[in-house]
């Protein structure tokens, strides 16, 4: 019997691609992309042993059965495997993972131990799986059948959990999820009964991850590198998620001297992300699990589920009173408060606020923790937002106007945007035109306006707003046109 491994081949050359685009633009930094990553590679472990083995099922004579024995287990374990860390992978999409008791992961995993694993491994002794005939040709035996179910049963619960929690994903994913689950059960059914010398069934599971793959945010997107930190669309995104399951979680925040802050990053741009990734450094050795937001310039943020015990910060190590840089000294006064949702905010607008009101507020709905951090105020005669405004930084701020008069109507739409504290994600849909053309807008306002990155943008925008002189910049475009 001589199988036909072209649809293999394929398989490989398109998992190869998923890695690398997986990597390269997705990244691993959520536990479900890792989990995602891990099937792909398993994918492709099954298609090289089902390449494999094909071959040694087609050349018995250079083959022993011990040999041909191992790719065929190696290859039937992997492949019908695949769907149960696909099932897997769904339940942390779902954020359902985290609330399953131990009997619960046992009975999910019956099937994997008792349905897969355990026939493949006595398979030598009894021959249930598979075996080989007179003429040592390889054939498949009743209990292959019970392989294939298991993974059908996998596949089937997986189909229910996108169906009962379609709110908790993303249209765009929940769609093709189901999409990938379909495409991937309808070749298994044709190889079996119709084409059994065709292997189909990894060539189009392997269409269908790729596709998948495309359903996925970028990390570029959601992700700063220079900070170490999410940004705002992943804060909306993970905490109208978790508003919709309607659990009970804290959101932590800790907030930076917004005008200290300012100052020193237009001195100095870069210094101020690196500034802002030695907070989330420090936040990551408090919660080393949790994800570290960067929702607007100096504020920082996470969420905690409150059903699980997190360490407390008492016994943290303090941050610095002052830093240096190229022999500069800053020292920015910080504050820490969390808030408790439903107890203390019921929606995600009164979350933003929360996070978007100045540290030295006092209008904040959450109880204020200082002391958990050591963090030392400036006295009110020092507070930052007392302080003047010096001529340089006004000259600087004129100049900023000065150039957005400069602006053309298509651009002045997109810095409006920016003006609303848009992420770059959203213009697309909100403008109604492409992310290159988004893109080729942003390179022309950010040499009018003489800057060099978006953070330094919103800086500015910030500063126009704290000295009252946001208006001054609509009056200057809308004059001008």
């Amino acid at each position: 019997m001589i199988y036909n491994i072209d649809f293999d081949l394929c398989a490989v050359v398109i998992s190869v691609i998923s890695l690398f685009f997986i990597l390269l633009k997705k990244g691993l930094q959520r536990e479900s992309n890792r989990l995602l990553f891990y099937i792909i590679l398993a994918s492709l472990a099954s298609a090289v042993f089902d390449i494999w083995s094909s071959f040694g099922n087609s050349h018995i004579r250079n083959y022993s059965d011990t040999y041909r024995d191992i790719l065929n287990f190696l290859f039937l374990f992997l492949h019908t495997s695949t769907s149960c860390l696909f099932a897997w992978y769904i339940l942390v999409l779902l954020g359902l993972h985290r609330h399953l008791s131990r009997w619960k992961l046992c009975l999910f995993l019956l099937p994997e131990v008792f349905g897969i694993f355990l026939p493949l491994a006595l398979n030598p002794l009894f021959r249930w799986v598979f075996y080989y005939d007179a003429a040592g040709i390889y054939c498949h035996a009743f209990m292959i059948y019970l392989l294939y179910f298991c993974g059908y049963l996998y596949m089937l619960f997986s189909i229910y959990l996108l169906l009962c929690h379609r709110k908790l994903l993303v249209q765009s994913q929940h769609l093709i999820a189901l999409g990938l689950l379909i495409f991937g059960i309808v070749p298994i059914i044709v190889q079996q009964f119709f084409f059994p010398h065709q292997l189909l069934e990894l060539f189009f599971q392997s269409i269908g991850i790729f596709g998948y793959l495309l359903a996925i945010e970028n990390l570029d997107d959601i992700y700063d590198f220079s900070t170490r930190t999410y940004n705002r669309v992943a804060f909306l995104r993970d905490t109208a998620h978790l508003l919709s399951r309607q659990e009970p979680f804290r959101v932590l925040i800790v907030k930076l001297s917004r005008l200290s802050y300012l100052e020193m990053a237009l001195s100095d741009l870069p210094y101020s992300n690196g500034f802002i990734a030695s907070i989330a450094e420090y936040l990551h050795k408090l919660y080393p699990q949790q994800k570290i937001y960067h929702c607007i310039q100096g504020h920082l943020c996470l969420l905690q589920p409150l059903a699980e015990n997190y360490p407390s910060t008492e016994n943290a190590l303090p941050f610095p009173d002052t830093h240096n840089y190229r022999n500069q000294e800053f020292s920015i006064p910080l504050e820490h408060c969390s808030i408790d949702v439903p107890n203390e905010a019921t929606s995600l607008q009164e979350i933003l606020r929360a996070i978007e009101l100045p540290y030295d507020s006092q209008e904040i709905p959450a109880r204020i923790t200082a002391g958990e951090l050591p963090l030392d105020k400036l006295p009110p005669e020092e507070n930052p937002s007392h302080r003047q405004f010096t001529e340089e930084m006004m000259e600087m701020l004129s100049a900023f106007i000065g150039g957005a008069a400069l602006l053309t109507p298509a651009e002045w739409n997109v810095f409006q945007y920016y003006i609303d504290k848009r992420e770059i994600s959203e213009i697309p849909s909100l403008a109604f035109i492409s992310i290159n053309t988004v893109r080729k807008h942003n390179k022309s306002i950010y040499r009018k306006l003489g800057v060099s990155t978006r953070e330094e943008l919103l800086l500015y925008l910030d500063l126009l707003r704290r000295s009252h002189r946001l208006e001054e910049l609509y009056r200057a475009c809308h004059q001008k046109k």
